[in-house]
């Protein structure tokens, strides 16, 4: 059944390719792949400068929120991935074909990400709690998420890179998620092991 639907998403992806709307796919041409390293960092700057323009007087708030921001997306990345990409039917089959194709360039649509971003994180803090609070959350929830897609990039592209001290961080997520390719059940994390750990679903080879 897996493979079977499998096969369907990578149908379905070929022709979104082939009809150029690559940017609903999951498997997507380099164009539509890299969009969220276009779209991402100025949507990051124009939520910081929300988040900082009440001065300094809440500039400390803003930083721990930005902070909170990135904490709060790697769970949700674990939890995304463990329970939405193993679990949930049309997830999984657009995830395994990911695992059955690692070096192809598969992510989501940089649309829906945006979407999600903006309705379920800035505008209903914005709601609760004001714009410099939900602009900073945001910001470091979108911050969280682009680390996210270089990391996962970087694991299956890039290999170890940069200096002594990243070289070595890098070897530990290349391995874990490796780990995690051939053991489904295991190191849900990309950006950090720190959910695995706590959940414990972390597994060392």
């Amino acid at each position: 059944m897996d493979q079977l639907a499998v096969s369907v998403w990578r149908r379905v992806a070929d022709w979104l390719r082939k009809t150029d709307t690559g940017f609903l796919a999951t498997a997507m041409s380099p164009r539509w792949f890299f969009m969220d390293f276009y779209v991402y960092p100025p949507l990051i700057v124009l939520a910081l400068l929300a988040a900082f323009k009440g001065g300094w007087g809440g500039a400390v708030l803003s930083v721990g929120l930005v902070g909170l921001g990135v904490a709060v997306w790697t769970l949700a990345e674990y939890l995304i991935h463990r329970f939405g990409f193993h679990h949930v039917p049309g997830l999984k089959a657009a995830h395994l074909a990911h695992h059955a194709d690692p070096a192809g360039l598969h992510g989501s649509p940089t649309v829906v990400t945006v979407l999600v971003f903006g309705g379920l994180v800035f505008l209903p803090l914005l709601g609760l709690a004001g714009l410099a609070p939900a602009a900073a959350l945001t910001a470091g929830v979108m911050l969280g998420y682009l680390a996210y897609v270089a990391l996962h990039y970087a694991v299956h592209h890039a290999g170890s890179l940069g200096p002594g001290w990243i070289r070595g961080q890098m070897r530990v997520l290349i391995r874990a998620h490796a780990v995690h390719h051939h053991q489904v059940r295991y190191n849900f994390g990309v950006t950090t092991t720190l959910w695995d750990r706590v959940f414990g679903t972390l597994h060392r080879r």
